[in-house]
Order: C-alpha cells, then sequence, then structure tokens
C-alpha cells in the first residue's frame, strides 16, 4: 500500500510539474484542460493495472528492475487508454498536448527512480521484513537452509491433533504473516496438519520425504524436498490489495450514505435500555485470530452473552423491543463498517463466528473438518451463505453445513465482480425471519 500511494503521489507531481512548466500554472488555463486533470484519467487506470501486474508486495523489493518493467508496461497501457479515450470522446484539441508529453516523461522517470528508493526505505520503515517461508518442525529430524525461520511445533505449543479455535490461533500467531508455511511431521500426523493449516491465508505444504523416489509425483520442493500442497490460499497479493481497495470505497461510501440511520439507532439503543450503544464480542476472523466485532447492542446488559454459548431463540427475553427490530432488519451489523475500515473484516465474506457457537450439541468445528479452511480469508458483513437464506441461529448440524458449503465455494471462487453482486444481492435479503 505504502509503495501504491508513493506512485500515485510521483504521478501527481510529474503532471503537476507538467502544467507549471508548459503553461505557468498548476491550475491551467479555464479553457484548457490541465495536467492534474491528465493525472486525475491515468492514475486510477494505472492502480489498478499495476496491482494485476504485481508491481507490488514483498517479492516486488527484491526484484527491483522486474518491477520497473511491470511499471512502466502499466503506465503504457493506462497512457493508451487515455489516448483512446481522447480520441472517441473528441477532446483532444482542448489538450495541451505539450503538457501531456512533459507528464508521461517525468512520469516514467519518477517511476523508474522510485522503485530501488522504496526497496530500501520501506524495510527501514517497518523493520524486519515479514517471512516469506516458515518451516515448521513436527517431531522429526530436519536440517534447514541458513537463514530459514524455523518453528519447533512442541516448543510453541501447537498440536495439529487439537482442532480448537485456540490451536488455530496459536498456529496464526507462529507463522505471523508468511507466504508460504512448510510443515515437517511423521507421516501418521499429515492428515492432522493437514487440516490446521487449511486455517491460514498462507499456503501450506508438508514435506514428503517418500516421494523422492517418485520424481514425476513431485508437486512442489523446498530445499530440493518434494513437498505435498494441502493449501492454496486463495488470494494472490494482488488480489488481496483489489479486495481491499473495494472494502474501503464501499466501507467509505456507506458509512457516508448510512450516518443518519447509524446516528438514529445510537440514540433508540442509548434511550430504551441502560447500558452501552455498541456490543462487543470475540470473533474468530482470518487466520482463525481473534478480534472484537462491534454491533449495535440488542440485549439488555445485565443479560449480554458475550461468548455466544447460548443461541438467540425466537421471542428471547434477552432482547430488547428495540433490538428485536435491529435483528429483523439486520441494522444492528451496521457498526461492523467500522471492523471493515480497521481491516478485521471485509463487506463480504463469510460471516465471523465466536468461539464457544455450536450447532445443536457440538461446537462448529467439531461438526465437520472442513470448518476451518472458511478462515483463510477474512470474514464480512455479508456473504454468499447469507445471500442464499442460511442464516440464522444453528439448531442442527445441517444448518451449520448448508452455510459451510457456500463459504467453501465463496473462498475457492473469489472475484471483485461476485462481492459486488453479493453485495447487490444483499440489499433483497435484509429483511428477514430468521433473526431474532
Amino acid at each position: 500500500m505504502c509503495s501504491l500511494a508513493a506512485d500515485l503521489a510521483t504521478l501527481f507531481v510529474a503532471f503537476a510539474l507538467a502544467n507549471l512548466l508548459v503553461i505557468g500554472k498548476f491550475v491551467g488555463e479555464p479553457a484548457k484542460p490541465h495536467g492534474l486533470v491528465m493525472f486525475a484519467m491515468i492514475a486510477p487506470v494505472y492502480a489498478l493495472l499495476a496491482i494485476q501486474a504485481g508491481v507490488y508486495g514483498i517479492r516486488s523489493l527484491a526484484a527491483v528492475r522486474e518491477t520497473i518493467l511491470r511499471a512502466c508496461w502499466a503506465f503504457a497501457q493506462a497512457v493508451m487508454l487515455m489516448l483512446v479515450i481522447v480520441y472517441f470522446g473528441k477532446i483532444a484539441e482542448q489538450l495541451s498536448r505539450l503538457t501531456f508529453v512533459v507528464g508521461v516523461g517525468f512520469s516514467l522517470c519518477g517511476l523508474i527512480l522510485l522503485r530501488p528508493v522504496m526497496a530500501r526505505l520501506i524495510p527501514r520503515m517497518i523493520g524486519e521484513m515479514p517471512a516469506i517461508a516458515v518451516v515448521i518442525v513436527d517431531s522429526v529430524p530436519f536440517t534447514a537452509p541458513t537463514g530459514t525461520v524455523l518453528l519447533d511445533a512442541r516448543v510453541l505449543g501447537i498440536d495439529p491433533v487439537r482442532h480448537d479455535a485456540e490451536m488455530a490461533a496459536r498456529l496464526a500467531s507462529a507463522v505471523g504473516h508468511a507466504e508460504r508455511v512448510i510443515v515437517a511431521c511423521p507421516s501418521e500426523r499429515i492428515n492432522d496438519w493437514s487440516i490446521a493449516l487449511k486455517s491460514l491465508e498462507a499456503r501450506g505444504e508438508i514435506l514428503v520425504p517418500e516421494l523422492m523416489r517418485f520424481a514425476p509425483a513431485k508437486l512442489d520442493e523446498y530445499d530440493h524436498h518434494p513437498t505435498l500442497v494441502v493449501a492454496g490460499g486463495p488470494l494472490q497479493y494482488r488480489d488481496r490489495i483489489i479486495k481491499r481497495l473495494f472494502d474501503v470505497l464501499v466501507a467509505g461510501i456507506a458509512t457516508l450514505l448510512l450516518s443518519p440511520v447509524l446516528l438514529l439507532t445510537a440514540l433508540a439503543v442509548k434511550l430504551t435500555s441502560p447500558g452501552p450503544i455498541l456490543f462487543r464480542q470475540q470473533r474468530l476472523g482470518r487466520d482463525a485470530r481473534l478480534f472484537s466485532i462491534y454491533k449495535f447492542r440488542t440485549m439488555r446488559s445485565d443479560m449480554t452473552d458475550h461468548a455466544a454459548a447460548q443461541l438467540t431463540q425466537r421471542s428471547d427475553p434477552r432482547v430488547t423491543r428495540v433490538g428485536a427490530f435491529l435483528r429483523r432488519t439486520s441494522i444492528d451489523e451496521l457498526p461492523q463498517i467500522l471492523n471493515v475500515l480497521k481491516g478485521d473484516m471485509s463487506i463480504v465474506g463469510p460471516r465471523p463466528h465466536a468461539p464457544a457457537a455450536r450447532a445443536a450439541d457440538k461446537l462448529y468445528w467439531e461438526v465437520d473438518d472442513r470448518y476451518w479452511e472458511r478462515h483463510c480469508i477474512k470474514p464480512g458483513i455479508t456473504g454468499l451463505a447469507q445471500v442464499r437464506g442460511h442464516r440464522g441461529a444453528t439448531n442442527a448440524h445441517q444448518d451449520l453445513i448448508d452455510r459451510l458449503q457456500s463459504d467453501l465455494e465463496y473462498v475457492t471462487n473469489w472475484s471483485v465482480w461476485r462481492d459486488l453482486r453479493i453485495v447487490f444481492a444483499t440489499l433483497r435479503v435484509l429483511v428477514h425471519d430468521k433473526a431474532y
């Protein structure tokens, strides 16, 4: 994100400086669009193309020359698209051609010079770079190459046999923001580690020395050891940036448009029952890390269930009269826009659950081994399961399985266009009879 902001600032300065040199003003003549207008036409297109081309990310800091080529190609495409728009829009005569040429030249120089500067500056700004690959050793001998981030599962208290929320959070904390997690373990524990790794956003692999005999059967390798890829990580780095930009844009617009509703709801909650306006509860987020979710308080403050140990029932005595309306209309979920802006949640994704939530008599992860796979992506305010009607209490195991099927379908087939379709589909199901 720092590199993207720096690129856009560079383009802004380049076209503003071109405007100053050619026309003598930053603003330009009233009858002639100036360099800042050209910047406004090129910058958004460049940002999307650069993200798609992989200009940004941890690896780009090490591959400066390759990143320069990708950035220049993305900028050239943005310029060509602008020229097409200018031609078909018949506005060429209104443009200062010299300002355009000088601005493009300054921009290319700026983008080229910025890459090595950012490669040096970003590590100094954020400190030690997160490890791209982390190796977890579980009860087997393993000699790692120099510089490897090596973790001992026993020392860290990570036991993949325990498929609970605490163990998932401990694993996520240990690997940090690694993009690749490799596990060396006994063959009898491969299945347990396979389940555990699926909860991570990172790509998960398991070292399988036995595959050395079957060279054609290798799926990947780490330091010349064959690995079995058991978790792919649903989003590439550029996809995460696109999804984050989508989240911030939609959350920002929603905050402006819904501010009257938010204020009136806050006032109604405060005046009709004693206690705080917002309800905070620990939920499982991306990588099964715990975060505090925000909702408008809908229960009496002395009966609030922070652990979600008891499912809400129809005509639940804990729910206030205003709270029942807020739940039925989904207005109680609106404060989660703050969670999106903070980065804990997305606009669209699997709904976050409390660690103690149950389907009938079992905890969620005890019902289906695939449960942790839904945590490899940020949870959302809305999701595919919700627009399909899979919401409300999970009184039976099938209630959880139905929404889990939709969550896993979303995770494996993500696209920003699907997010947009789900947002519009959500508008049709805001009011529903399964919320109580």
